[in-house]
C-alpha cells in the first residue's frame, strides 16, 4: 500500500514541474522582447548599367596612371598578361636557348614612333613684341605697310616655310602642303614672277598678295618650333614635286570666312579645311594678283603723218652752227 502511495506522489511532483515549466513559458511569450529570426538565403546585390560604366571608368583611369594597357578578361578562364612599361621594353632582355643555359643578351625593339625631325632653317627673329591694335568693338587688323619692304630669303625653301607658316601654320599637313603648292604654280604661271620668294613678297601700290609679309606678322611672336619644323618639312616635299593636291591652274584661295569679289571671277576647285581654292579664270575675266601688263599700242585711226623737210634743215642748220635762214611758214598736211 505505501508503494501505490509512493508512486502516485512521484507522478504528482513530476506532473507539477512540468506544469509550472509550461506555466513560465507561455508568460515569456506573452511579454515584449527581441525576436530572433532564422537566417535567410543572402541576396545577390543587383548591379545597374551605371554600375558597370562606373568600373570601366575607374579602370581605364588606372591603366593611364600606371602606363599599361587594358587586358580584357572573362572570369578565371584567361590569366591576365603583364605588360611592360615603354622604359622596361627598352632595357635588354636575356634570351636563353633549348637548354635553359643564357643566351646573348639583345634589346627588344621599342614602338615604332616617328618624331618630328628637327628643321634645318633658323626662323625670323622676334624684332617687335605682340601687340594688337584694339578699337571700340575689339580687335582691329594692322595696318598694311606698303613702303617698308622687309627682308627678301634666297633660299625657296625658307620662302615656302614662311608661307606656310603665317598663312597655314593651324590647318592640316593637306591644307599646309595646299598653300605650298599655290606659291609654286605661281612661279610656273607665266603672269606671275618665276622666283619662289618673289612670288611670295609680290605687292603693288594697293596690297600685297601675301598679307603676313606687309601687316607686321614676321617678327611679332615667338615662333613655335614644332610648327616651324613642320612647315619646313612639308616645303620640302612639295617643292621635291611629292604632292598634287591641285590644279596647275591653281593660283588663288581665301579664307572660308571673307568673300573676295574675285572669287565670282575664278573656277572653284575644292576646300581645304578653312581655304577655298580656285582654278583657273571663268571666261571674260583675268586671274587677280597677276603682274601689271603695259598698255597696248592703240589701234591705228588710219591718219599718216608726212615728214616735213623744212623743220629738218632747221634742225641741221642749228646743229652745224651755220646761219639760219627764214623758214617758210607753211606745213604739209597730215593725210592718208
Amino acid at each position: 500500500m505505501r508503494t501505490i502511495v509512493s508512486i502516485i506522489t512521484v507522478l504528482g511532483l513530476i506532473v507539477a514541474f512540468w506544469a509550472a515549466i509550461l506555466t513560465t513559458d507561455a508568460q515569456s511569450a506573452r511579454q515584449p522582447g527581441p525576436v530572433t529570426r532564422a537566417p535567410s538565403p543572402r541576396a545577390e546585390p543587383v548591379v545597374t548599367d551605371a554600375d558597370r560604366r562606373a568600373r570601366l571608368e575607374a579602370r581605364i583611369v588606372n591603366w593611364t596612371r600606371t602606363d599599361r594597357k587594358p587586358v580584357l578578361q572573362d572570369g578565371a578562364r584567361h590569366s591576365a598578361v603583364p605588360v611592360r612599361t615603354r622604359a622596361e621594353r627598352q632595357q635588354p632582355v636575356s634570351r636563353t636557348d633549348g637548354n635553359g643555359s643564357g643566351g646573348s643578351a639583345r634589346p627588344e625593339p621599342a614602338l615604332p614612333f616617328e618624331p618630328q625631325p628637327s628643321g634645318t632653317i633658323a626662323p625670323p627673329p622676334t624684332t617687335s613684341s605682340f601687340e594688337r591694335t584694339s578699337g571700340a568693338r575689339g580687335y582691329r587688323a594692322p595696318r598694311l605697310d606698303l613702303v617698308t619692304m622687309p627682308r627678301v630669303p634666297a633660299d625657296p625653301i625658307e620662302c615656302l616655310t614662311q608661307a606656310i607658316y603665317y598663312e597655314a601654320r593651324n590647318e592640316s599637313e593637306e591644307g599646309q602642303a595646299a598653300v605650298a603648292e599655290v606659291v609654286i604654280n605661281r612661279s610656273r604661271a607665266g603672269n606671275y614672277p618665276r622666283d619662289i620668294c618673289k612670288v611670295v613678297y609680290q605687292r603693288n601700290s594697293r596690297t600685297c598678295q601675301f598679307t603676313f609679309t606687309c601687316d607686321g606678322s614676321i617678327g611679332r611672336g615667338a615662333i613655335n618650333r614644332t610648327a616651324w619644323s613642320r612647315a619646313e618639312r612639308i616645303a620640302r616635299e612639295v617643292h621635291a614635286g611629292r604632292s598634287g593636291l591641285l590644279p596647275r591652274t591653281s593660283v588663288n584661295y581665301h579664307a572660308n570666312y571673307v568673300r573676295p569679289t574675285w572669287g565670282q571671277r575664278l573656277e572653284r576647285v575644292r576646300q581645304i579645311g578653312a581655304h577655298i581654292f580656285y582654278g583657273a579664270a571663268k571666261p571674260g575675266h583675268a586671274t587677280p594678283g597677276s603682274l601689271e601688263r603695259r598698255p597696248e599700242p592703240a589701234p591705228s585711226t588710219g591718219l599718216q603723218f608726212v615728214r616735213i623737210e623744212a623743220l629738218d634743215r632747221a634742225f641741221a642748220q642749228a646743229t652745224s652752227g651755220e646761219a639760219q635762214t627764214p623758214i617758210p611758214q607753211s606745213t604739209t598736211p597730215a593725210g592718208p
